[in-house]
C-alpha cells in the first residue's frame, strides 16, 4: 500500500544532478582598435548545421567540467578564437535571462588584450570584425515583431480532446532587435544582448 511516509522516504533517494543542459555563456569581447573600443563579433562556419553564416559573440553551452558560467565563456572564446585564457579580463556580468526557447544566457563582459595574433576555429567561426562602441550608442536598433507558437503533431490523441485545435496557435510574442553596420546585419540573440549591453552602460554614464 502506497502512503505519504513510503512516497516521502522514496523522494528523499531522488538524486538531482547539475542541470546544465538549459545553460549557456556568452561573451561581449572588447578590444583596442586604433586606441578606440571596439566590439568583436563572429561569423558562425557554414560547417555548422544550426545558423550557419550567423554573427554571433563567443560562447556556448555550460558543460560539467565548467565552475561556473564564467568560466564557460572564457572555455568557449579559447577554444574559437585560439586564445589563452590570461588573454581575456573579464570585467563584468550582465543580468542572466531566458532566450526564447528556454535557454538561459549568462552574458559576460570581457577584454582582450590584443586580436593580432588570433587563432580562429574554422570549425566553428568563419570570420570576425569589430565594431566600435560608439557607434552602437550612437545608432538604435530596428526592431520586429516575433510571434512564437505551438502545434499538435499527427500522433497527438484528438480522440481524448476532440476539441483542441489543429492548427497552429499562438503561444507568445517578443521583440526581435536588428543592427545594420556596413554590409553585416547584427540580430535575434546577439543583439538582444547588445542592446542590453549599451542600455546598462548608458543609464550609468
Amino acid at each position: 500500500m502506497i502512503t505519504l511516509e513510503k512516497i516521502t522516504d522514496i523522494l528523499k533517494t531522488v538524486k538531482h544532478p547539475k542541470q546544465i543542459n538549459n545553460k549557456a555563456a556568452v561573451l561581449i569581447p572588447i578590444v583596442n582598435v586604433d586606441n578606440q573600443l571596439h566590439l568583436l563579433f563572429q561569423i558562425r562556419s557554414h560547417k555548422l548545421k544550426w545558423q550557419p553564416g550567423d554573427i554571433c559573440f563567443p560562447g556556448g553551452k555550460v558543460e560539467m567540467e565548467d565552475i561556473n558560467p564564467e568560466q564557460t565563456a572564457k572555455r568557449e572564446t579559447c577554444e574559437e578564437l585560439g586564445l589563452s585564457s590570461n588573454e581575456i579580463t573579464i570585467l563584468g556580468q550582465l543580468p542572466k535571462f531566458i532566450a526564447t526557447l528556454g535557454m538561459i544566457i549568462y552574458p559576460f563582459v570581457g577584454k582582450i588584450d590584443s586580436i593580432d595574433n588570433l587563432k580562429l576555429n574554422f570549425d566553428e567561426v568563419e570570420s570576425i570584425f569589430t565594431v566600435p562602441l560608439e557607434w552602437f550608442k550612437n545608432n538604435q536598433p530596428v526592431h520586429a515583431t516575433m510571434q512564437v507558437g505551438h502545434k499538435p503533431d499527427n500522433d497527438f490523441p484528438y480522440n481524448l480532446l476532440p476539441n483542441r485545435p489543429k492548427d497552429w496557435q499562438k503561444r507568445s510574442e517578443h521583440l526581435v532587435y536588428f543592427y545594420q553596420y556596413n554590409n553585416y546585419i547584427i540580430w535575434g540573440l546577439t543583439a538582444q544582448i547588445i542592446k542590453q549591453f549599451i542600455d546598462t552602460i548608458q543609464k550609468a554614464t
